[in-house]
């Protein structure tokens, strides 16, 4: 009678967990959300950036970048899918379809207002008035010594993560709307994801 072969178990390894974040900057936005890649924050997730090319940062093509890539790679059960937008000049027709959208298909929206660099703001202050943009980038020139939207130190952000979500949360004085009306940002429900 022949011998049975001794045949180990595979091991059950558990796929990541895969947040796909479409954004609207080509890469400011990359840059931060890449810091998560980093083992010192979670090991159990994947982070997949989709950042705009040229001429395509309108909400809808944001939008159509995302659903291009759930099209493309796939999508499991468990992915968290985001769109990350300023409020910009794009108006409220074209974040309220964004919103309405990204509710109908399941995703996830982080919406900035006035822009992205707020958030990266509130890593190390609670603004005192509401900013614009142009002041937002000064504040940040002045923080960190210098600021290039294509090329800044991230790493100088990332322990002040827990600031940058007490702050938000604190601008966010109507979370329940689809975005925030006044100075306020929603990058905080994501990042809260990806550190949990």
């Amino acid at each position: 009678m022949p011998r049975k072969r001794f045949e180990r178990p595979k091991p059950y390894l558990t796929r990541r967990k895969r947040f796909v974040i479409a954004t609207e900057g080509k890469q400011t936005e990359k840059i931060y959300f890449e810091l998560f890649k980093n083992d010192d924050f979670r090991k159990n997730v994947q982070v997949c950036v989709l950042p705009t090319r040229e001429g395509e940062s309108a909400p809808k093509h944001v939008l159509r970048r995302l659903r291009r890539h759930i099209h493309d790679a796939g999508v499991e059960e468990g992915d968290e899918l985001w769109v990350v937008v300023d409020v910009d000049s794009w108006g409220e027709e074209a974040l309220h379809e964004l919103c309405h959208e990204c509710n109908r298909s399941g995703f996830r929206v982080a919406v900035s207002n006035p822009c992205f660099e707020l958030w990266l703001l509130l890593h190390q202050e609670h603004p005192s008035a509401p900013p614009t943009v142009k002041a937002c980038k000064q504040d940040l020139t002045r923080l960190l010594g210098q600021y290039d939207k294509a090329s800044y130190n991230v790493g100088t952000l990332a322990s002040y993560i827990p600031h940058a979500i007490n702050h938000a949360r604190r601008l966010d004085s109507n979370p329940d709307a689809p975005w925030p009306r006044t100075t306020a940002t929603r990058v905080y429900l994501l990042v809260e994801k990806l550190r949990a």
